[in-house]
């Protein structure tokens, strides 16, 4: 039987693990899968916690339905049931801007009410159909993007924000081609992002904002309990080598070795390239550059009387230099059920990220008097929460900065020559839940036709 091994336990690399078993499988081969996950349960960056009546969502809380392979995922894992889609009020957005939350409206005279845009910045956003197309070719960034379609005022009061609610991120160092393709596709295909979006409305693929009735770790976890493979927690993988056959794997603690045919690396980027250092040092380099700066989310619990300060709705994102330290809230109890005890408020806080790295030095009594103090101003609270949870995260969001698809491409080039090896994960091709499952079923179609099309334990899967 042949052997793979799958270091990271997080959706990627099991996603990997149980499309490599399938497509084996589908051509009459049978694959011993095997996940090495270091920490004491599956998941990854998808951590959810349930305490007292409260779910609290550590990492992702949530997807965009209408995948195929997060489909085939959920199938596998039994959960296909469990798909709970967001409420209707997801689609109510705030920004606080100037002091006060200000709801971000679709209509074109809503949004110019709103007080996000001055009058001259409004009627620069108007005009963006009749910008030229960029004819530049280096790795623009998603602030200079922004500030050359939008103008410079959308760039900081729109498309900043929004980076820091996506990837926590700072808009003036991440590739606007690696972190938001979708927008460089639209001003590539029609010119413009406004005449883009009138011409692909009612054609989006994405489907609705879902999560899961279990939280989103739910879904690791039952794909780890029925996908068919094995799993080991408590092992941290300290070496991959080549052997003369296939490859070795060596553990830390017991100094276990493992011999595979194939082995998938579906790590945190900086974990990544410890283990590709001895196999080839430009592509360790590579994910060695790929920052991943620390996030804390602090989730606070009220009671029903909150309800008259806190907006019914998705959340707020929160423009810098507002002296509010925090990046935004998420109100999940709006958005899903079984989220709360019942009247119960859930705001989940995100704090750190490129633009405040120094949060990581905080401790979880100092994070929690910060975000108590902070989301107190910002809906004029006087309750106190009747609960509390931190999750710190010393590294967190891969930061898909200008040069980020050199990076892949050097990673990629060094696997295209050792057969039998692949990687995936959420630091190479898309940072959200989603993309990471998709990736990881890509990477362990691929790698399961392989092992079933060489002749397993033979030279010639060299």
């Amino acid at each position: 039987m042949a052997r793979l091994v799958v270091v990271g336990g997080g959706i990627a690399g099991l996603a990997a693990a149980w499309s490599a078993r399938c497509a084996a499988a589908r051509a009459g081969v049978a694959l011993d899968v095997l996940v090495l996950e270091r920490g004491s349960e599956v998941g990854g960056k998808a951590r959810t916690i349930v305490r007292d009546g409260w779910m609290v969502e550590g990492g992702p809380s949530g997807f965009l339905g209408g995948r195929p392979e997060l489909d085939l995922l959920l199938r596998a894992s039994g959960l296909e049931n469990d798909a709970v889609p967001a409420s209707a009020r997801a689609k109510r957005r705030f920004l606080f801007r100037a002091g006060r939350l200000r709801e971000i409206k679709t209509s074109p005279l809503g949004f110019a009410r709103s007080g996000i845009m001055s009058f001259g910045g409004l009627l620069r956003l108007g005009v963006e159909p009749f910008i030229p197309r960029s004819r530049r070719t280096d790795d623009e960034t998603v602030w200079a993007f922004a500030a050359r379609r939008l103008g410079r005022e959308a760039a900081d009061r729109l498309v900043s924000p929004m980076t820091l609610g996506i990837f926590a991120g700072d808009a003036r160092k991440l590739s606007l081609a690696s972190a938001f393709p979708k927008m460089a596709r639209l001003e590539r295909e029609h010119g413009s992002l406004i005449r883009g979006l009138i011409a692909r409305r009612g054609r989006t693929s994405a489907g609705p904002l879902t999560s899961l009735r279990g939280g989103m770790q739910s879904l690791p976890r039952q794909l780890a309990e029925n996908g068919g493979f094995r799993v080991r927690c408590g092992a941290t993988v300290r070496r991959i080598d080549r052997a003369d056959i296939g490859w070795t794997v060596s553990i830390e603690g017991d100094g276990a070795t493992l011999e595979a045919d194939a082995v998938v690396i579906a790590t945190e980027p900086w974990v990544a390239a410890s283990l590709f250092r001895p196999l080839d040092a430009s592509a360790a380099d590579a994910l060695a550059a790929i920052p991943c700066p620390p996030v804390t989310v602090v989730a606070l619990g009220f009671d029903s009387t909150a309800r008259e300060r806190i907006p019914d709705g998705f959340g707020v994102l929160i423009s810098r230099g507002e002296g509010i330290r925090m990046l935004g809230n998420l109100w999940e109890t709006s958005l899903y059920p079984g989220r709360g005890p019942a009247g119960g408020i859930l705001v989940r806080a995100m704090f750190g990220g490129a633009v405040d790295e120094s949060i990581g030095a905080l401790d979880e009594a100092e994070m929690l008097t910060l975000a108590r103090r902070e989301v107190a101003q910002l809906y004029g609270l006087t309750a106190a929460p009747v609960f509390e949870h931190v999750v710190r995260l010393a590294r967190a969001i891969p930061q898909y900065e200008v040069g980020h698809a050199l990076r892949v491409a050097a990673v990629e080039r060094a696997v295209e020559t050792m057969p039998g090896l692949a990687v995936t994960g959420f630091g190479l091709r898309g940072v959200a839940f989603g993309d990471a499952a998709a990736d990881g079923v890509r990477t362990g179609q691929n790698l399961g036709r392989w092992l079933a099309t060489c002749q397993i334990g033979s030279t010639a899967c060299l």
